[in-house]
Formats: structure tokens, sequence, C-alpha cells
């Protein structure tokens, strides 16, 4: 098994406003949380996974923390965030383009939601990753829950980047190679974090043919979509519009 490193994605990182903005006014935008709820607020949530055809596959639970808990103030990634239900519902209504027979890589999967979802939709292998210590450790407590034992999907902690960073690509493609389709909802909390992520996707993507699906509901820190589709074009990649609140990025050419 792979050595992961011990890491920490805290709200903390997530400041990068304006200088004269207040402390109460980064509190508020960041994560509207009360650094004063109770402790080990576990979160319970069912989804029921249907196809574009409105047959019902599975009832799916997810389990984590309460948006407003301690445990998300420390780490954002053991809840369940606003973008993830519409990407697994996209995902659905477009399962037979975007996931049916496809090598799916979720990034920044928190607890899970969307990568769980597209296994049960058909994916042919779903790599669920993050670099959260404590996100990994739900994560893999509710693909154990929701898809039992199965050499089709996977937990990873995964660092984003280019070559020349920490991300781990050589290991990672070497295990894995490229994705048919790669998924991210509410992953974008800085702009320092534009760049990385679609680092990542560049070398991360099936080209041609392969497909980013972005979910962007949570938004902070004056991100404008400008800034991610600037940080696209720059590696190639192609908008092609959004359907449903999600963004949808091809390889060009």
């Amino acid at each position: 098994m792979i050595e992961e490193k011990e890491w920490i994605e805290s709200p903390e990182g997530w400041n990068e406003l304006e200088d004269n903005d207040s402390e109460q006014e980064i509190e508020e935008e960041c994560y509207g949380q009360d650094l004063f709820a109770d402790k080990d607020s576990r979160l319970s949530y069912q989804f029921r996974v249907g196809d574009s055809n409105g047959s019902s596959l599975k009832t799916i639970q997810i389990s984590g923390f309460e948006l407003h808990s301690d445990e998300t103030t420390k780490s954002t990634g053991v809840t369940l965030w606003e973008g993830s239900k519409p990407l697994a519902k996209y995902m659905m209504n477009h399962s037979k383009e975007s996931i049916q027979g496809r090598k799916v890589l979720e990034l920044g999967s928190g607890l899970g939601l969307c990568g769980i979802v597209a296994h049960h939709l058909g994916a042919k292998q779903v790599v669920l990753t993050d670099g959260d210590t404590n996100a990994l450790r739900e994560l893999r407590k509710n693909v154990e829950q929701n898809c039992g034992s199965t050499s089709t999907i996977s937990c990873r902690q995964l660092f984003w980047g280019g070559e020349d960073s920490d991300s781990g690509q050589s290991k990672f493609l070497e295990s894995f190679g490229t994705f048919d389709t790669i998924i991210a909802s509410d992953v974008i909390y800085t702009p320092t974090s534009i760049d990385p992520l679609f680092d990542t996707i560049q070398w991360a993507m099936k080209e041609p043919g392969g497909h980013f699906l972005l979910s962007w509901f949570t938004r902070v820190n004056n991100i404008t979509i400008e800034m991610i589709l600037e940080a696209a074009r720059k590696r190639n990649l192609e908008w092609t519009g959004s359907k449903e609140g999600i963004y949808i990025f091809t390889t060009c050419g």
C-alpha cells in the first residue's frame, strides 16, 4: 500500500480575502459556521441512485459531519457540500455519455457521494481521491458501506499539482493510467488552488475524448468563472458549456 501523508485541509487556508476584510466577514464568507457548535455532530444522508430512464438502482447512505460542526471547521472534507448533489444528479441524467463504461476519477472526494454514484451507474473503474487525512477516513467508510469489497472502486490520497509538485503524479499514473471522466464538486476555495487543480486534470485526463465535470456552488474569496476558464484554456481544455449547473470541459482538438 502506498504510504500516505498526514495532512488536513482546514478552512483557515481559505482566507485569501482583501486585507481590509474583518475576521468576522472572513468567517461568514468562507464557511458560515458557528465555531461554538456542538461537537461530534454526525451527518447521515440518503441518496437514491437512478438512471436516466428514472429506474431506481440503489439507495446509498453517506455518513460524515454536519456543516456547522467543530469537525468541519477543522477539516473541510468531512461534510457534504452543496455542489455534491447537483453533480450526482447530473451524472444520473447523463450517465450514458459521461459515466457508463468509463474510467472515472473524482478529485476532492470528501465523503464520496459522487464517486459512489458513478460506481453504481456502471463506471468501468472509479478512483476517489482527497488529500485530507480525516476526509479519507470518512471516505473509505462510505465506500465500504455502499460498495462492499470490489476492485472497480478505490480510494487514494492525491495532492494536486503538475510534474514539479509533490502530487505523486508518476506513481498515480503508473497505478491507474489516465481517465475518461474527471469529476469534482465544490473544490475551489482559494485562487491559488485553481492552477494545481487544472494541472492535475491535464495529466490525469485521457486525450482525446476526456471530460471534466465541475460542480461549483460554494463560492468564496472573490473567485470568478473567468479565472477558472483561463486556467482551463492554458491547459488546452475547452469549456463546452453548462448543463444543470455543471461546467463541462473537454480536451481541445
